[in-house]
């Protein structure tokens, strides 16, 4: 199984740890769109060469090579939380629910919104309050 890993920008560090984790112990492919997609501008943000905001950066390429992305998957986890907002994180979602994909969402604070439990309710997927709730569904799901 592949499936789209969406979340901001700020946390991509923290949730890349989570990603390997998970793919290891689960055995799921998680498609990272900062860091498993050619994203050589991750790179130079990385290393305080650039901002998000930088001019240079092709938007169009970064925005249509997620949707393909987005596309390509057999669904798509998502890390939402009140506090962090992201545009991207948001727009995936929504693309996911026009594909009629299964959304899976993390979100410590967030799961009972409205928007949340559409979602994960109209695609057959699930909401969760953490990442081990996460990792501990889809190895209780490959077990059966």
């Amino acid at each position: 199984m592949k499936l789209y890993l969406a979340h901001p920008l700020p946390l991509r560090k923290e949730i890349r740890e989570k990603e390997l984790e998970i793919e290891k112990e689960t055995g799921i492919e998680l498609v990272n769109p900062f860091y498993d997609t050619g994203r050589d501008d991750i790179y130079e943000i990385d290393a305080g060469k650039k901002d998000r905001s930088d001019p240079s950066l092709d938007f169009k390429k970064i925005v249509e090579k997620d949707i393909a992305n987005v596309q390509r998957s057999d669904g798509i986890v998502a890390y939402i939380t009140k506090t962090m907002h992201s545009i991207g994180t948001m727009c995936e979602l929504w693309e996911a629910v026009r594909m009629h994909l299964p959304i899976y969402i993390v979100s410590p604070d967030s799961i009972m919104h409205p928007w949340v439990r559409y979602m994960t309710s109209s695609t057959e997927g699930m909401g969760f309050e953490s990442w081990d709730d996460l990792k501990e569904y889809f190895k209780a799901k490959a077990v059966k």
